[in-house]
């Protein structure tokens, strides 16, 4: 099952302000966090770590480490500081995610 943008916010937004229980999201903190899926989409897009085709229909393996890469990107605007050592470890993650991995199948030989 597939995770959506509201559930990229949420997780995004609870781990920037720890999550209070009960408490719904505003209208503002969704459009800020809204605005960094789509720019960390953009980059890690761009960069090479992996193809995100739509943030709607996120992959669940994905959805922590992009969650976390979103909170640090939005980190500034809720009162934290952003860390581009952890981004590099969140970007690293995705990588080792959504590798290939290899095929230990029987080789076919064409003789001549």
């Amino acid at each position: 099952m597939s995770k959506t943008r509201a559930e990229i916010q949420k997780k995004a937004l609870d781990i920037l302000v720890g999550g209070d229980v009960g408490a719904s999201m505003s209208d503002e903190d969704a459009t800020a966090l809204d605005g960094y899926i789509d720019s960390v989409v953009a980059e890690i897009n761009a960069d090479g770590t992996t193809y995100i085709g739509d943030p709607d229909d996120l992959d669940d393996g994905l959805f922590l480490t992009f969650s976390k890469l979103v909170a640090n990107a939005a980190a500034e605007e809720f009162g934290g500081a952003s860390n581009e050592q952890l981004a590099q470890q969140m970007r690293n993650r995705i990588r080792v995610i959504t590798r290939q991995t290899p095929g230990y199948g029987p080789q076919s030989v064409e003789y001549f």
